[in-house]
């Protein structure tokens, strides 16, 4: 950590620090959780609870810095988090390029990226991301409409924007006709699997032991073996180990869970923050399908959380049809660049490339 002079930096300007050891920032992420509580529409993908753990993780530990902003009191009302690392701008358009960018963002990792920066020092964070990145790409993924697009500096170009459905979710005496009558449709399958002695449950992040992570990731890799496609988060088990760790009551992992016989075999992973369930990641058996075990998780889900107060079920980026069979309602992300340095004069040119790939991909 820096002493109290570096952490100051120039008079006035916002408190830096430079991330190098996690252990000395048990106060300041009590305070960062207590300033995202009080501002609408944050996401955990801006918890230091992820934040931390993707750096320390996934990310590398790459050269980041931490800007502060306190109020006359003394309490925290702003922090913008920086990384500098190599990176693809697209996942299918090699090379990776040297930029900055939003710390515990990436390809495949977050989604409603931001900051959680009180409404009267938005401009100095916008101001300050500029000056700290001047002479290299910033670029900033997935931004969350409400607390990160507002922070996109001058000279930006936006190059995509992701569909990220999300489900209005309702207590039980509230629960829309259209929902109802997917839950309808569900009863025979209902059946099959009571028959077959499935039983479903909540599992909180406090009883995800070792042998819950085994068994999640043998239950993904299967999922995903049956999809035929690869899966990053197989190589994410020191990721999920950690969100496990910080987790509560009120934030973190959580899992719906079918079990036969007291053996777990299939699951759903949300990531809880506030009255929202953000749709993390999956695994059931293939033998199961026949009962389409997935379509009932997602019911009892669904029940689940709406009756337990949750008001949100947020299944990030992706248009795959089952999300909008559910009744989920497109809310876009943005991705944004603003060029620096050699290698942004490079990326201007290919600005219209990433765009026309960006297409592609969201294509239904």
């Amino acid at each position: 950590m820096d002493d109290l002079a570096e952490r100051l930096g120039n008079l006035g300007g916002p408190e830096i620090i430079r991330l190098d050891d996690l252990s000395h920032l048990s106060d300041i992420s009590d305070e960062w959780l207590r300033l995202m509580a009080g501002i609408p529409g944050t996401s955990y993908f801006q918890t230091p609870d992820w934040v931390l753990a993707w750096w320390e993780t996934i990310g590398g530990m790459p050269p980041t810095e931490l800007a502060l902003w306190r109020g006359s009191s003394g309490a925290l009302e702003g922090i913008q988090y920086l990384s500098r690392l190599r990176r693809r701008v697209h996942p299918r358009l090699p090379p990776a390029w040297p930029i900055w960018t939003v710390t515990g963002s990436g390809i495949g990792d977050a989604d409603h990226v931001g900051w959680p920066v009180l409404p009267q020092h938005r401009e100095k964070a916008r101001k300050h991301a500029v000056r700290r990145t001047r002479g290299s790409t910033l670029l900033l993924p997935d931004l969350d409409p409400e607390t990160g697009v507002p922070f996109v500096p001058g000279g930006a170009r936006m190059l995509f924007r992701n569909p990220c459905p999300r489900l209005a979710l309702h207590p039980p005496d509230a629960i829309p006709a259209s929902m109802r009558r997917t839950q309808h449709h569900l009863r025979r399958y209902e059946k099959k699997a009571d028959a077959a002695g499935i039983t479903f449950r909540w599992i909180p992040g406090r009883q995800m032991d070792d042998s819950f992570v085994e068994r999640f990731l043998e239950l993904h890799k299967s999922r995903m073996a049956e999809k035929g496609v690869s899966s990053t988060f197989l190589s994410a088990e020191a990721l999920l180990r950690r969100l496990i760790a910080h987790g509560s009551a009120e934030r973190g992992p959580i899992a719906m869970v079918a079990e036969r016989d007291r053996h777990m075999i299939g699951l759903l992973c949300f990531l809880r923050w506030g009255d929202t369930l953000a749709y993390y990641q999956t695994g059931w058996s293939p033998e199961w399908i026949s009962v389409e075990l997935g379509r009932l998780l997602f019911n009892e889900s669904i029940k689940g959380a709406g009756a337990n107060g949750l008001r949100t079920m947020d299944l990030l980026r992706g248009n795959e049809e089952y999300k909008y069979r559910l009744g989920a309602v497109d809310r876009w992300d943005e991705t944004w660049i603003r060029p620096g340095g050699l290698s942004g004069s490079i990326l201007k040119l290919l600005v219209p490339a990433y765009r026309f790939a960006a297409r592609r991909m969201c294509v239904r």
